[in-house]
């Protein structure tokens, strides 16, 4: 048989074992790929919100923090103390709106990490993050609290993991913001006890 043939007649039952046996098994293995993948883009995607949304806490805490009104301002020049207290109120409105985003949707990002641990802290912060928001406290507790949650978690979440250093000094730092969270809660405020109920004197 010429070698030619041979060749052909090779290359003919290499693409038809190709074609009866390993095509079928890659389209069995096709969903699960896409699946797998589909996993890893929407848990990234996820974890893209969560820094954006902490960036946001800390932008709109910064420009809290160094945009104070003076009271003196709203005597000298009253329509620009009113206009800086309206930017002063959408920055505070975003900090709601990024920590109802975390509260409500915690576990599309939460469950995208493998540690137990770093599960247990991202739900920390969330929660404590919007417990702050809706606290008593002055706009500038807020802001002091709010900063000190979220610092760490921008080191502890998105910086190379080869940052150990920091990322051990952010870990630190978070556990005790979260401790020091009750330390300047307002008091509430307790009714002064009225005068003991006296009992009914019969007429004898």
């Amino acid at each position: 048989m010429p070698s030619w043939i041979s060749s052909i007649l090779l290359a003919a039952v290499t693409t038809l074992l190709i074609g009866l046996v390993v095509n079928p098994r890659l389209e069995a293995r096709k969903p699960r790929i896409e699946a797998k993948n589909n996993q890893k883009r929407l848990a990234w995607e996820a974890r893209a919100e969560f820094s954006k949304r902490v960036l946001v806490i800390l932008s709109a805490c910064g420009r809290l923090r160094e945009s104070p009104v003076p009271p003196a301002l709203a005597e000298t020049r009253p329509e620009l103390a009113t206009r800086l207290d309206a930017e002063r109120q959408r920055w505070h409105a975003q900090l709601g709106e990024a920590t109802q985003y975390l509260i409500d949707n915690m576990e599309l990002f939460a469950f995208g990490y493998a540690s137990d641990r770093l599960r247990t802290i991202v739900g920390q912060f969330v929660v404590n993050a919007r417990a702050v928001v809706l606290s008593d406290r002055s706009v500038e507790k807020k802001v002091e609290r709010l900063t000190a949650l979220a610092s760490p978690i921008q080191t502890l979440f998105f910086v190379p993991r080869w940052r150990a250093i920091a990322i051990v000094r952010s870990l630190e730092q978070f556990e005790r913001a979260v401790a020091s969270l009750d330390d300047d809660l307002p008091e509430e405020t307790t009714a002064e006890p009225g005068p003991a109920p006296t009992a009914p004197q019969t007429v004898t």
